[in-house]
């Protein structure tokens, strides 16, 4: 067979350099002929600099406006149509369903859609989210039960939860863990059995936005520092402009002004923050997969995050790490209390951290179980059927 020619595509080219880097790296070194489709950002150019083509994707991230959406589908469909690729896969929600749509006008009959997580859409329980579930159901599974796909799942609860509503199946269905974590770059630093800081360094990994769990951390914090526990809280994370929840500039101007907290922004070099932390807090209300704490887990650090989907798929209770209850700030300081008074139990749920990451998460296992998928569907022999029935 002649050098398969795969589009990777995503609504920011953040994502591709930051989360598939290592997969589309694999990609090139088996033979692929890999490019990109997302819309040019400041890390487009770092994907330039490896030799990748980055092609630019007329999409807006968080628009609804009808007719930008109706354009973004539009360019996509262009895209596919002038590339003519063996295989696309999909990461993020509009590149899932606008990409299977273009995928479909173009003749592209080989499809992976990646869902990184399912928000409030789906596990909301308010009347609007409801009545968007309603609404966009029978477009999901349009996309979701397209003929010669694979829908791709984080975590097991993500995709037990869209074969309960109909969306895909279990003949479509498969799961894979992440994007993976090189676990030689990410790897316990030579004082890791140390004692901890004095002060306490607490980390928290993550975007400044409110499913984060940022403000029970706080409450938690602000508890502790009452009771007089010496701790500073690092927060490495930016502000998401382009998120509805994210924490306001006066919020973020609020926590740079607590000298007991230091805001690092976003950084590139986690490797390092990790290192200097003695305890990393992620208390999210649900994840697809925390690359955050995968990467903590590979550092050895112990782990205080949430019993919810995405969360307790890399901590195990008691094992490695701790989970609380999702938005409890009262468990949160009493986790984070344990730890201090146990430092034995802290480095044990750390060392046991690193041998989860290393059985399940790392990158190598992770790129083999997607290039299986690819693999699989480049193999099957293609009867020129529509891509998919019914709505389009």
């Amino acid at each position: 067979m002649p050098t398969p020619k795969v589009l990777l595509v995503s609504n920011t080219s953040w994502y591709l350099y930051n989360f598939r880097l290592p997969l589309i790296r694999d990609l090139r070194g088996r033979g692929f002929h890999a490019e990109l489709v997302a819309p040019h950002d400041a890390y487009t150019s770092l994907l330039e600099a490896e030799g990748f083509t980055v092609h630019p994707w007329l999409v807006a991230r968080s628009s609804v406006n009808p007719l930008s959406e109706a354009y973004a589908l539009i360019d996509l469909l262009r895209i596919y149509r002038r590339e003519t690729p063996d295989l696309v896969h999909h990461f993020t929600i509009k590149a899932c369903l606008y990409g299977t749509i273009a995928a479909k006008g173009a003749r592209v009959y080989r499809v992976i859609n990646a869902v990184t997580g399912l928000g409030h859409v789906f596990l909301g329980t308010r009347k609007r989210s409801r009545l968007l579930r309603k609404a966009i159901k029978p477009v999901y599974r349009a996309a979701f039960k397209a003929r010669r796909s694979t829908v791709v799942f984080q975590n097991a609860n993500d995709q037990e939860t869209l074969v309960q509503l109909g969306i895909t199946d279990g003949e479509r269905a498969r799961l894979i863990r992440g994007s993976g974590v090189d676990i030689n770059r990410f790897k316990p630093s030579a004082d890791s059995a140390g004692h901890f800081h004095d002060p306490l360094q607490l980390l928290f990994p993550s975007r400044l936005i409110r499913e984060k769990g940022i403000a029970e951390l706080l409450q938690a914090c602000r508890s502790l520092w009452a009771d007089g526990v010496e701790l500073e809280l690092l927060v490495a994370g930016a502000l998401d402009s382009g998120n509805r929840s994210a924490l306001t500039p006066a919020e973020l101007a609020e926590l740079r002004a607590n000298q007991r907290i230091r805001c690092l922004g976003h950084v590139e070099d986690m490797q390092l923050v990790y290192a200097a932390s003695d305890i990393v807090v992620l208390p999210s209300w649900r994840e697809g997969l925390s690359r955050a704490l995968i990467e903590s887990a590979a550092m050895e650090r112990p782990i205080i995050t949430t019993d919810v989907p995405g969360c307790r798929d890399v901590v195990d209770h008691g094992i490695s790490g701790v989970l609380v209850s999702q938005r409890d700030a009262r468990a949160i300081e009493l986790a984070v209390r344990l730890l201090i008074e146990n430092p034995d139990v802290a480095r044990r749920f750390g060392k046991a951290a690193r041998q989860k990451v290393v059985a399940e998460f790392q990158v190598s296992l992770v790129n083999e179980s997607t290039l299986q998928q690819y693999s699989r569907l480049l193999a099957a022999s293609l009867d020129r059927k529509p891509l998919f029935d019914g709505l389009f």
